[in-house]
């Protein structure tokens, strides 16, 4: 869901969510209309606006160029419950959790600063979820270790 899809859902006009976030209402019509990306705003606006729409900073940045792999119809628990379970990388010390968009699943975790999501497509209900989290952490596993292997081929060059 895209920043105009939220505001419209909670019933705010533009000015509205301008006055009650305290976000320059010609800066919220740029991020509207796609003439400044919202992937680009301070984290202070995030906050903000994700506060006032009642929504985590990661789903307002979960826009049209969001990825994730299809809700399946025969999930067992709510897009709450599945956005709440949270995991663990060991190996890498990294935590990661499901993020839900419109009606896709992905795994958001984040490594050396860097933000990453990776589709995730499975049935979730409360008997999967301890090896739908081990699943998760293998995936987060060998996108980390694909970026340490790029990084090594650059390094090569």
């Amino acid at each position: 869901m895209n920043l105009k899809e939220l505001r419209k859902l909670r019933k705010l006009t533009q000015k509205e969510l301008a006055a009650m976030s305290g976000v320059n209402f010609r800066s919220l019509q740029d991020y509207e209309q796609g003439r400044k990306k919202l992937s680009s705003a301070s984290g202070d606006v995030l906050l903000r606006l994700s506060t006032v729409l009642g929504c985590s900073m990661e789903t307002l940045l979960a826009d049209a160029s969001f990825s994730g792999a299809p809700l399946l119809p025969s999930n067992q628990i709510t897009t709450d419950e599945i956005q709440s379970q949270n995991f663990y990388c060991e190996k890498y010390k990294t935590a990661g959790r499901w993020i839900c968009s419109d009606s896709t699943v992905s795994i958001l975790f984040y490594y050396e600063g860097e933000r990453y999501t990776i589709p995730f497509k499975a049935i979730f209900d409360r008997e999967n979820l301890s090896w739908l989290k081990e699943a998760a952490v293998m995936c987060m596993d060998s996108k980390i270790r694909e970026i340490l292997f790029s990084r090594l081929e650059m390094e090569a060059w």
